[in-house]
């Protein structure tokens, strides 16, 4: 039984991302992420009894995904996975709404530190490892807000990042 509900919930938050993703946090309800995940009326509201409680699932379901696709990925095949998804969109517009950013609270922090804690074993410094986090940051942003670019161009912007945090 806890298996299917686990099932239930992740379903949920993926509606949830998808959503924010497509529509933006004010579009986030749980009656939109209920017909999203085409789940009856009342079952996001059963799971995630909060807007907190949703916001975060989303953003732990974020989390929890781009960590999974990150495994063992060069940062070009990372960063190609992530640019222009919608995902990324909904992350963005999670860190960037004052009212959801308020709402997610530690949340937010803590997964932000678990990133940093991971670039840090990449970089070898705490600072070098925000560093590349901002800088990626800015990559995905430019490439959501302008456009996708090639692989070339990619490629060479990663190659700075690397150059400018020290990597190997």
């Amino acid at each position: 039984m806890k298996r299917a509900e686990d099932g239930r919930k992740s379903r949920l938050a993926d509606a949830a991302v998808d959503v924010l993703g497509h529509d933006g946090v004010r579009a986030l309800t749980h009656r939109a992420v209920d017909a999203r995940a085409g789940v009856p009326q009342g079952t996001c509201s059963y799971h995630f009894p909060t807007r907190n409680a949703l916001l975060t699932a989303a953003l732990e379901r974020i989390a929890e995904l781009d960590l999974a696709e990150s495994e063992g990925q060069e940062l070009g095949a990372v960063l190609a996975a992530w640019a222009g998804s919608h995902r990324t969109r909904a992350r963005f517009m999670l860190m960037l709404d004052p009212q959801a950013r308020r709402e997610l609270g530690d949340a937010a922090a803590r997964l932000a530190d678990g990133f940093v804690e991971l670039a840090e074993k990449l970089t070898g410094s705490r600072a070098r490892a925000r560093l590349m986090i901002g800088l990626i940051d800015g990559l995905l942003l430019d490439e959501l807000t302008r456009g996708t670019v090639g692989d070339d161009e990619r490629r060479e912007r990663i190659a700075v990042i690397e150059r400018i945090v020290g990597m190997p």
